[in-house]
């Protein structure tokens, strides 16, 4: 990997995409503070022979305005 050069195959509309992906990231639906109000905790794990990662999380459902629900 590191012979491997990216500024070859690095195009506009791949900046664009990671400026999007990033932005998508940080918004409020995705990062928000928990709710303690008895609503159930999700942990998701992964490791490997090198390394452990987790994720505390919530799954949140919300109406739109349309009046569809929509789950996180």
């Amino acid at each position: 990997l590191r012979d491997f050069k990216l500024e070859e195959r690095w195009e506009a509309k791949h900046t664009t995409a990671f400026l999007d992906l990033k932005a998508a990231l940080v918004s409020r639906p995705i990062l928000q503070a928990p709710r303690y109000d008895g609503s159930n905790f999700v942990v998701t794990s992964d490791g490997c022979q090198e390394g452990l990662a987790a994720v505390l999380s919530q799954r949140v459902r919300r109406q739109k305005s349309s009046g569809k629900w929509v789950e996180r």
